[in-house]
């Protein structure tokens, strides 16, 4: 089991949009060779730049710059627990995430040479059990996944957003936002 560092590296912003119904935001990442998830799935953010304040200042910076979604404190819900990313890689990324609300879904401003495809993913029809699979998304490696478009969203995502919509037997512990 991993040890949670006492900081991230950085940070996504896990954005929830309440009508008509639950939907979050899911990003496409643009393909890149040095990028280990090029092509995937997930949340807007990145990692903290030299000058960025904290990590809340890194998750609005990194969302604006892919999405055009200018993300303000008021709207920031929870500052979640830190989680690692890319666990199958010799180094894990630990990253800081966020959980905003807004009313509706706002307009999309994506950066091509990050984000090929956005996606307001129905939390409802995420929380069906039936809707999830395991598939080889790694040479004989089966992985739990739920299908998108042409592609699956999995790993860190996936199980970011299975912890937050309370699907998984344990869930992520919680804190309010300062």
């Amino acid at each position: 089991m991993l040890m949670a560092p006492q900081t991230a590296s950085a940070a996504v912003a896990i954005i929830r949009c309440r009508i008509p119904r639950d939907k979050y935001l899911i990003l496409r990442r643009a393909a890149h060779p040095d990028d280990p998830w090029s092509g995937h799935f997930s949340f807007p953010g990145g990692r903290k730049d030299k000058t960025d304040t904290d990590l809340l200042a890194t998750c609005i910076r990194e969302t604006a710059e892919e999405t055009g979604i200018l993300l303000n404190v008021d709207q920031l819900q929870q500052r979640l627990v830190l989680e690692p990313a890319g666990r199958l890689l010799s180094q894990p990324i630990w990253v800081q995430p966020f959980l905003f609300t807004l009313p509706e879904p706002p307009p999309l401003q994506l950066n091509p040479k990050e984000i090929q495809g956005a996606v307001w993913l129905d939390a409802e029809h995420f929380q069906i059990p039936d809707h999830h699979q395991n598939v080889e998304l790694l040479p004989g490696r089966l992985f739990p996944a739920y299908p998108v478009e042409d592609y699956y969203l999995w790993g860190f995502t996936y199980r970011l957003l299975r912890s937050i919509l309370k699907m998984d037997k344990t869930n992520v512990e919680v804190t309010r936002a300062q």
